[in-house]
């Protein structure tokens, strides 16, 4: 014995489809601000880390009396990548092997040093914070840093780290994760631009460390 359809024939057709076909393209458009702040954290933060693999390798390479200003623009990085993590950015590995050590070594009693070591502990309990997997909503895995066959020059970076600032906005920051030092703290578009300001001294870009394509 046939069933018949609780619905007349003109209108069981209609409610088929749960979206019109206008709707789906009309998505399109609100998805694609998401996918442009995930480039431009992700460009970010891999120029971050470029820069900062020549950095550390102009600190270990320089005179003390000249570890200055490498050290500061390298805290500088490093905060910045603090941010970016924060921000949901990209969790690269340490771009140089060894490059942070030799920094260090090479100098183990500069007090210009002060300023990097402290970036350096921040960084490191940020990276523990948004990396474990007890985090809520994060857990992300640390990715390999990618070949850059050029340096990253300051305008490109400073045009990154401009967008990634202007994607933050102007809302509510959300809450740091715990372990996070309060210094990053209501991290919003004003915070992040005020860090990314701190390069702005350090403008030259420090040659390619060895082993690096030219």
């Amino acid at each position: 014995m046939l069933l018949h359809s609780a619905l007349p024939p003109a209108v069981a057709p209609a409610v088929a489809p749960a979206l019109a076909p206008a709707v789906a393209p009309a998505l399109a458009p609100a998805l694609a601000p998401a996918r442009d702040r995930d480039r431009d954290r992700h460009d970010a933060a891999l120029a971050v880390w470029q820069s900062l693999a020549r950095t550390l390798c102009a600190i270990a390479a320089a005179p003390e009396a000249e570890t200055g200003p490498p050290a500061a623009r390298a805290a500088a990085l490093y905060d910045l990548s603090s941010a970016l993590l924060l921000d949901g950015g990209p969790a690269f590995r340490e771009p140089v092997p060894g490059a942070l050590r030799a920094a260090l070594a090479g100098h183990p009693a500069a007090p210009a040093l002060d300023p990097l070591l402290r970036a350096v502990k921040d960084h490191a309990r940020v990276r523990v914070a948004v990396l474990r997997p007890t985090a809520p909503g994060r857990g992300r895995p640390e990715a390999d840093l990618p070949a850059e066959p050029r340096p990253v020059s300051p305008a490109r970076l400073a045009g990154l780290l401009r967008r990634c600032a202007d994607g933050l906005g102007a809302g509510v920051p959300a809450p740091l994760p715990p372990g996070c030092p309060d210094r990053f703290a209501g991290l919003g578009r004003d915070a992040f631009a005020r860090l990314a300001a701190a390069l702005a001294p350090y403008d030259e870009e420090p040659p390619a460390p060895p082993g690096t394509p030219a």
